[in-house]
């Protein structure tokens, strides 16, 4: 039995206090919209104005008035993004160790009826594959715990924008951005597509540990012992992959349309340079029944046992989560759903959008008891699951519902 006075206390207190750390450089009017916003956002479930609007907590002015006060603060060219974003590291820096996954991706944010919204790009639907209107998302999570991604970093972009420098450049700096300020520690793990020469010259060169899964096409120098003496000789990585033994065993259990299935892998590694660099890296190989192509991961992480090589494909597995992440946020909190014209508000809502997900993976990783008491309240079936963020977004909209109903001071 969950007592709602109790838990409508605890989280209000909880959720001051995340604001509070969030907002500490912000201005007075800046800390009422960050709070209007991140309440509104929650209790509409669409970042539509005009139903967050209705759901902000200051209802003794009028509709009209919260409206237009919320679309003011979306459009106007201030410096409120910066100073968010100078204060989110304090949240999930301490969590950071040298061995977090940091997962990079991208994504789109699909608009195909859009015709009039600011800087709209050709983008690739991931629902469908279609080339539809859009905008493009660079996404960075750090993998504290399994099923728990927090969301460090996600911007969106557009290759129309005036001050657009190319993709490339952007996720670059992205990387950049997010190693300086963890001084290094992690590792980064990217999909296909992360095997470009531009981004593994620039991880080499700032000494950034990785983990890349290639795509087969790239060309990689394998040294071969040639007569008395051996080279280095060019291959294409999926030929190399195919001459790669791979003599080590390794069992997991994984999920597959709810059940438990075994899955058996037999895996193996070779050691790899790039062509015109001398950095040591590993590709690291598997290989599945009934697959015909060999699962290829390059690494600069050192691999010299079975277990090393298990801990490079943990670490590649591990990227899913950023998948859950952002089909979280355009499930739950309808991220596609932005309708506002203004490319400053386009980037604000998606900013409030990540903040849910920030506090709701603060809330798991460090106030667990009051986590699962908001599940508890959220009445939710008691299914087993792994990723919380649904259950969890349910019993804080609940709570915040009713906050209000009950004409109680929230914040």
């Amino acid at each position: 039995m969950v007592k709602q006075d109790a838990l409508m206390e605890s989280l209000s207190s909880n959720l001051h206090g995340f604001l509070k750390q969030i907002g500490a450089n912000l201005r007075v009017p800046q800390k009422k919209f960050l709070r209007d916003g991140f309440v509104g956002l929650v209790r509409a479930g669409h970042p539509i104005v005009c139903q967050m609007g209705r759901e902000i907590p200051n209802q003794r002015s009028t509709y009209t008035s919260r409206v237009k006060r919320l679309d003011l603060h979306l459009t106007a060219e201030t410096d409120f993004d910066e100073r968010v974003k100078e204060s989110l590291p304090a949240v999930w820096l301490p969590l950071i160790t040298d061995d977090t996954p940091l997962i990079l991706d991208l994504s789109d944010l699909a608009k195909p009826l859009a015709r009039k919204m600011d800087y709209l790009a050709t983008v690739r639907d991931g629902s469908t594959g279609d080339l539809v209107n859009g905008y493009w998302l660079v996404e960075i999570y750090a993998s504290i715990a399994r099923k728990n991604p927090f969301p460090i970093l996600l911007e969106a972009f557009s290759h129309e924008a005036p001050d657009c420098p190319g993709q490339n450049p952007i996720v670059l700096n992205a990387v950049r951005r997010v190693f300086d300020l963890t001084d290094g520690r992690g590792v980064l793990v990217v999909d296909r597509g992360g095997d470009a020469r531009v981004f593994l010259d620039d991880w080499l060169d700032h000494a950034y540990r990785f983990v890349v899964r290639l795509r087969g096409d790239r060309h990689l120098m394998r040294f071969y012992e040639v007569s008395e003496q051996g080279r280095w000789i060019s291959i294409e990585g999926r030929d190399l992959a195919e001459r790669t033994p791979t003599p080590h065993r390794w069992s997991r259990v994984v999920k597959s349309k709810g059940r438990e299935v075994l899955r058996i892998s037999r895996i193996g590694w070779v050691t790899v340079h790039l062509p015109g660099r001398t950095e040591a890296l590993t590709m690291v190989v598997a290989r599945s029944p009934g697959n015909d192509v060999p699962f290829m991961l390059l690494t600069s992480l050192p691999v010299e046992t079975p277990a090393d090589a298990k801990r490079v494909l943990r670490y590649y597995i591990r990227r899913w989560e950023c998948e859950e992440g952002i089909q979280f946020l355009k499930e739950q909190v309808n991220l596609e759903a932005i309708r506002t014209f203004r490319w400053t508000a386009i980037c604000r809502l998606i900013l409030l959008a990540m903040l849910v997900m920030l506090y709701l993976a603060r809330l798991w990783e460090n106030h667990l008891t009051l986590a699962e008491r908001l599940i508890d309240y959220a009445q939710v079936l008691p299914h087993q699951v792994d990723f919380m963020f649904y259950r969890l977004l349910t019993g804080l909209m609940h709570v915040l519902n009713a906050c209000f109903y009950l004409r109680k001071d929230l914040l």
